[in-house]
């Protein structure tokens, strides 16, 4: 499982995965670059695979979502799938103690 230079697959027991992650998210991590990423995954994978594999663990609270779908830890990934990760934000109304829409 490592990460791909934008180079043609050649197994075909892989998928490659496309991620984007918010600013607060990447800067949790070790280099966080701006930008999409690439990233090679065994065919069957679950987003939780793709967490691990990129070093994020399996107690952080994020939103994610695959190909425009809010997704769960559980969702199957495929070949050239497009995922979003995403840091909860803090702040706010409800932060400040003040009623918010629900």
């Amino acid at each position: 499982m490592s990460r791909l230079h934008d180079a043609a697959r050649t197994d075909a027991r892989t998928i490659g995965v496309s991620v984007i992650m918010s600013a607060a998210l990447r800067h949790r991590l070790s280099g966080g670059a701006d930008g999409p990423r690439r990233y090679a995954l065994p065919v069957g994978a679950r987003l939780a695979d793709l967490l691990a594999v990129i070093g994020i663990d399996a107690a952080t609270d994020l939103t994610a979502a695959v190909d425009g779908g809010l997704a769960e830890r559980t969702t199957l990934l495929r070949d050239g799938a497009e995922v979003l990760l995403f840091a909860p934000m803090e702040g706010g109304a409800e932060a400040e103690g003040e009623a918010t829409i629900g």
